[in-house]
């Protein structure tokens, strides 16, 4: 058992006497004994992570400066009216690709359509002209809500609106049934859901380019087109006031001018699916703005410190919130904190900010210092609040700004089909857009009396349109109604006061054609429909009735 090393033989008793005392020191060891080993290797393993998470991380440190390159203005040549700012974006590329899709789409509901009392069968293709007219009509549909598309043409006194003196309510639904977008410079395949949206965004995103030269402050945040039904790209975000819909990643300025967008098809999505998600975003988003010196404000969704630093390479700052348990955070983000206390960590350029008011607040940045300074709140109160953080707040509303102004009049979207519904939100995006654009050039230009609230832009806009403005004062009130009301018809009273209805002969179009009625008298008697060249101006619905039928149906 032992060796004999040649110097020295161990004797009996000394051998006995090591092989116990060997024993004695291998024995097992007490609970208090074991509690301390363990809570001793604890602490070295929370030693070394603390060690690796503050790596490189020190309390103080400084921020990288660069200028910004572009100068934010508009290249919109001469525009100077509301029309023209409309014009910018539904331009004759735009249209000619409108119109096109809209006839391709109904001449193939017409050839594949065999119920033989379709409105599809009525189809004959549309003009420019017309879809103008349409447009301005479903813009005006945001100011008038109505739970029915039909009541917009109801002859019911209750409603008697305009719409049926631009286009009949057939020919309009048949042309919003037909609406749709496509570019022959694009092909997909028939499972790929962008098939029905991404030309258009397309066009978007480079027109946009072609007319703005972004400001310096820029936003990124997701919108949530509302959808219920059942859609293979349809989203669950928490947080939004319509939880389940088509997510929408956006890039606007501080304004609220939508830059750039991009439909999330999730797991359809070549593009952005797969880990680094959110990075894949930000850098789709900005590819066409980086190295230029731009400042991006986005919320903790996004932002991370490897991000920070690969946009700080790209001469990009960023500032926004962070989550704590994001990868290669400083330990700061894990500790707890009384109120008013703030602690910083910097890092090549990084700044991370744990500051604790309400609740905690983390916060990141490669532009803004986490010094203290004045704020002052809507009540007019003043407090202290780190730099980065106020910084924070005045910057980070541009999408939210955006999807407010788009809530307040929504174009009349029910419809059964989510793409066509996506249409028409970018539609209005473009639109809320050349708002947006024509009050900011009318503020640089110095004429701060032309600027106008989204509500008379639009109508301003609507009256273009359907060419109502080009009119005299005295015919424009015969423009809107063809058919006299009762309170224009010349009445004759009984010696009781009652009216005493009396036929009218229907009016001619622009054309100088009459547009007959169909007798109410002989429908609701025979069955049979017969036309006629008459009405009653004083009856509900202004029903078309015969001579004949005439003093029956009224029981004279």
């Amino acid at each position: 058992m032992f060796a004999d090393d040649g110097a020295s033989t161990m004797s009996a008793g000394n051998v006995e006497a090591q092989l116990a005392e060997m024993f004695a020191d291998t024995g097992s060891s007490s609970p208090d004994e074991e509690a301390s080993s363990s809570s001793s290797e604890e602490e070295t393993s929370s030693d070394q992570s603390t060690s690796q998470a503050e790596e490189g991380w020190t309390e103080a440190g400084s921020l990288q400066e660069f200028p910004f390159s572009n100068i934010g203005h508009f290249n919109i040549g001469p525009a100077e009216s509301p029309i023209d700012f409309f014009n910018l974006f539904f331009n004759s590329t735009f249209m000619s690709l409108l119109i096109a899709s809209i006839n391709s789409h109904g001449l193939r509901l017409l050839l594949e359509t065999n119920a033989p009392h379709s409105r599809a069968l009525n189809w004959k293709d549309t003009n420019a002209d017309e879809v103008l007219v349409f447009l301005a009509m479903l813009i005006h549909m945001g100011h008038i809500r109505l739970s029915r598309l039909n009541d917009y043409w109801s002859t019911d006194p209750l409603y008697n609106l305009p719409f049926k003196n631009f286009m009949s309510r057939d020919r309009f639904l048949l042309i919003l049934r037909n609406l749709f977008f496509s570019d022959p410079n694009y092909s997909f395949s028939n499972n790929d859901p962008n098939r029905f949206v991404k030309p258009i965004i397309t066009f978007f995103n480079n027109l946009m380019k072609t007319l703005v030269s972004p400001p310096k402050n820029l936003t990124i945040d997701e919108s949530v087109l509302h959808w219920r039904g059942r859609l293979k790209i349809r989203q669950y975000i928490k947080g939004k006031r319509h939880k389940y819909g088509v997510k929408i990643y956006v890039l606007t300025d501080t304004n609220g001018i939508t830059q750039k967008m991009h439909m999330y098809c999730g797991s359809h999505d070549d593009e952005l699916q797969g880990k680094g998600h959110a990075d894949k975003v930000v850098m789709m988003l900005m590819e066409d703005y980086l190295d230029a010196g731009h400042s991006l404000y986005m919320d903790n969704f996004y932002n991370s410190v490897k991000l920070a630093e690969n946009l700080l390479a790209k001469r990009t700052y960023l500032t926004g919130t962070l989550r704590a348990n994001r990868v290669g955070n400083p330990i700061i983000t894990r500790t707890k904190i009384a109120r008013g206390t703030l602690l910083t960590r910097y890092r090549r350029g990084v700044c991370v900010t744990n500051y604790r008011d309400k609740r905690n607040v983390l916060m990141i940045s490669t532009e803004h210092h986490s010094n203290l300074v004045d704020s002052r709140n809507r009540r007019g109160q003043v407090s202290q609040k780190p730099k980065v953080i106020v910084s924070y707040n005045k910057f980070m509303k541009g999408v939210d700004r955006k999807d407010q102004m788009l809530s307040y009049y929504p174009f009349y979207t029910k419809s059964t089909r989510w793409y066509r519904k996506m249409l028409l939100h970018v539609m209005q995006v473009m639109l809320l857009n050349s708002y947006l654009m024509f009050n900011q050039q009318m503020k640089y230009s110095g004429n701060n009396d032309k600027v106008m609230s989204f509500l008379d832009f639009r109508l301003n806009v609507i009256r273009k349109l359907l060419k109502i403005d080009r009119l005299p004062p005295t015919d424009r009130q015969t423009a809107i109604r063809n058919m006299p009301t009762s309170s224009t018809v010349n009445k004759i009273k009984t010696n009781t006061g009652d009216d005493i209805h009396l036929p009218e002969e229907l009016p001619k179009n622009h054309k100088g054609k009459t547009k007959r009625k169909d007798c109410r008298h002989c429908m609701d008697t025979t069955g049979k429909r017969k036309s006629t060249l008459f009405y009653c101006p004083l009856c509900s619905k202004r029903p078309g009735l015969c001579l004949k039928c005439f003093r029956v149906y009224h029981r004279y």
